[in-house]
């Protein structure tokens, strides 16, 4: 009796999950395609010269905010050094 029982569920189950996948295979699937990408033509010379500018560009960034901190970093070092003279 509970083998039937189980038999019976396992059943309903199956075809049920059966149908299901069947309704949803028989949607007709949605195709998106990507927009065409525009063509552009560079010139090479320009692009090089835009490229090393901004390398520059940062490059003087960098150096700027570098110094800035070893600056900083090394002012509370002799603040922290004339503090330990004074203390001893």
């Amino acid at each position: 009796m509970v083998t039937r029982k189980l038999l019976t569920a396992t059943a309903v189950g199956l075809s049920v999950g059966l149908l299901a996948q069947h309704a949803t295979g028989a949607d007709t699937p949605v195709v998106r395609k990507a927009p065409v990408a525009a063509e552009f033509t560079v010139d090479a010379e320009l692009f090089r010269n835009e490229i090393a500018d901004y390398v520059r560009e940062l490059d003087r960034q960098m150096r700027t905010t570098v110094n800035e901190e070893l600056r900083r970093e090394l002012a509370l070092k002799v603040i922290a050094n004339n503090e330990l003279r004074t203390k001893s």
